[in-house]
């Protein structure tokens, strides 16, 4: 019996329009917060909050640091600062 292997395993799936579900999730999640921002804060302080977080989703949605997706990275960077470091010296 044969099976069909999938070919492109570490490309994600556009699910709605250009972007994957993660990339959307993000961005309506940042869309999300700045439309409550606007509605109940003054507009002066909404755009002063809004100004980073979409920054941000932006960031994490389509940015890459040296070919890898930011999410990662930032991920990664918070598992090795957390992670105890030990460092032993033998004197051979």
């Amino acid at each position: 019996m044969q099976f069909q292997v999938p070919q492109f395993i570490e490309v994600e799936d556009k699910i709605i329009g250009p972007l994957t579900l993660k990339q959307f999730g993000f961005v309506a999640v940042a869309g999300v917060l700045c439309f409550i921002f606007f509605k109940t804060l003054t507009t002066a302080f909404a755009i002063t909050l809004s100004i980073p977080i979409g920054l941000a989703a932006v960031i994490l949605a389509f940015g890459k640091i040296k070919g890898i997706p930011a999410l990662k990275y930032i991920s990664s960077f918070i598992k090795f600062s957390l992670k105890p470091q030990l460092y032993l010296w033998r004197k051979k």
